[in-house]
């Protein structure tokens, strides 16, 4: 029976270890998530809040149900007997 436990350390992740024994093993990583190397961490600040859009003017639907009622058209009789022309 051995009682040797392994211990291995990565070189790459400080922080980050394997222990085994017997052929069981236990991964464990308690860092600060930086390979080594790495110069710092220095997180980039968010960008600005933007502010709210302007709501949009409602337009009428493009394709209604029911055409829409088209104006009357004017009486354009009435301009042409302006020279002192009556109606018989």
């Amino acid at each position: 029976m051995s009682y040797a436990v392994n211990v291995i350390k990565s070189l790459r992740w400080p922080g980050a270890y394997t222990v085994s024994k017997s052929g069981e093993y236990c991964n464990i990583y308690v860092g600060d998530g930086l390979k080594r190397g790495d110069t710092s961490f220095f997180p980039v600040e968010p960008p600005e809040v933007q502010s709210d859009p302007y709501d949009l003017v409602e337009n009428p639907e493009p394709t209604p149900l029911m055409a829409p009622e088209e104006p009357a058209e004017p009486d354009t009789d009435k301009e042409d007997n302006k020279e002192g022309e009556e109606d018989e």
